[in-house]
């Protein structure tokens, strides 16, 4: 049993791997995505605060001037120091347009999409679409598997310690076996949160079904009012967004998408790690009238189950702890893999003389018997 167990840990190790290595180290470069894409473009991200914020219907009409026949798909909105990111679909292709958010003027403008942008595809699906989420959700099963059945081979021994001092083989035998004892229950946490945070969209109707919650939804058509302007201001649309949630800062804009669709405007609390917040206002584009709001601190225990499962899974229950415990967790799943297969290719290389069937010598004067561990 023991050691069919150990063959099936080993081969789904060497098979995943590849896979473990990008999706554990994508996991610890997204735990700074809050601010990641703002050092990136450092030079043009922050801004000196000064008076009161500029009308954002001038900040437009400053963006379509500035790039004709673009169409905007987003603004996101940072702190009183930060610029307002504009994204803009351009005949030359997508960009981002930095502007102060005090004076409207456009400070400068990156192509293509952002650093997190790229993280957080390759993170979800290896880049590869449908079929790399897919294989994404399936090694993410797969590392409960690896993190119970590595818990299961790491009894005998119980090593929870490192011993530095000793031989490259026994540090990194030690390392694996200790990374894995403390990190495999946060590894599980992690594993099927994310299953659940990639099949949200599945698995909302049924947790409503389950507690009995209204459905939330943020695709609520627009219909014009007789009597209204043809188009409500922007600065309209957010003014009522603000006094809807007024502990909330708006977030990120996203407009509407063709003549029934509805502004949205995603709120962040203080205590929300995501960046657009997980609050959101639904508007009329044609008069400013809301038409729906989620807030997160009084949403339905179905939508909770969804705001909160997201929340543990990037490390945003209590801040700046669990998001290093999430990094730390991350950096497991990449320690374990590179010495797993540290262990394995030593082992190939052995030659029939080391191979004995009963032992593994870790140095001259220490040896672990063979099967008492990984």
């Amino acid at each position: 049993m023991r050691k069919s167990i150990l063959k099936v840990h080993l081969y789904v190790a060497l098979a995943a791997s590849v896979f473990l290595l990008v999706i554990g180290g994508t996991g610890c470069l997204l735990v700074f995505e809050l601010s990641m894409d703002r050092w990136w473009d450092s030079s043009v991200a922050f801004v000196e605060p000064h008076g009161d914020p500029a009308s954002l219907d001038a900040m437009l009409a400053t963006l379509r001037t500035a790039f004709p026949g673009g169409k905007l798909t987003e603004l996101d909105l940072g702190g009183p120091d930060a610029s307002i990111i504009a994204k803009i679909s351009a005949p030359s292709g997508p960009q981002r347009v930095f502007v102060n958010p005090y004076s409207g003027e456009i400070l400068g403008a990156r192509a293509g999409e952002s650093i997190s942008f790229h993280l957080r595809h390759a993170h979800r699906e290896l880049l590869a679409g449908k079929p790399g989420a897919l294989l994404v959700n399936c090694i993410s099963v797969l590392l409960v598997f690896q993190s119970l059945s590595g818990l299961y081979l790491w009894w005998p021994l119980k090593r929870v310690t490192v011993k530095v001092g000793a031989s490259w083989r026994r540090f990194n035998f030690d390392l694996h076996h200790a990374a894995g004892f403390f990190s495999s229950a946060f590894i599980c946490v992690l594993a099927v949160t994310g299953v659940v945070k990639a099949y949200t969209p599945d698995l909302q109707p049924f947790f409503d079904r389950i507690t009995n919650s209204p459905s939330m939804t943020r695709a609520l058509p627009s219909k014009p009012v007789a009597g209204s302007a043809l188009h409500a201001p922007l600065d309209t649309v957010v003014a009522a967004a603000r006094a809807k949630l007024p502990g909330a800062m708006v977030a990120r804009i996203q407009p509407p998408a063709g003549k029934d669709g509805s502004w949205v405007v995603s709120m962040k609390y203080p205590e929300d790690s995501t960046v657009p917040g997980r609050s959101y206002i639904v508007v009329n584009q044609y008069n400013g009238e809301i038409l729906g709001v989620q807030d997160s601190r009084t949403a339905p225990l179905g939508t909770q189950i969804t705001i909160q499962n997201r929340a543990i899974h990037v490390g945003g229950i209590y801040g700046a702890p669990t998001r290093i415990l999430a990094f730390l967790t991350a950096l497991a799943v990449l320690v374990q893999t590179l010495t797993g297969l540290q262990m394995w290719w030593r082992k190939r290389k052995a030659t029939p003389a080391r191979r004995d069937h009963s032992s593994i010598a870790l140095s001259p004067a220490e040896t672990v018997t063979r099967g008492s561990g990984k």
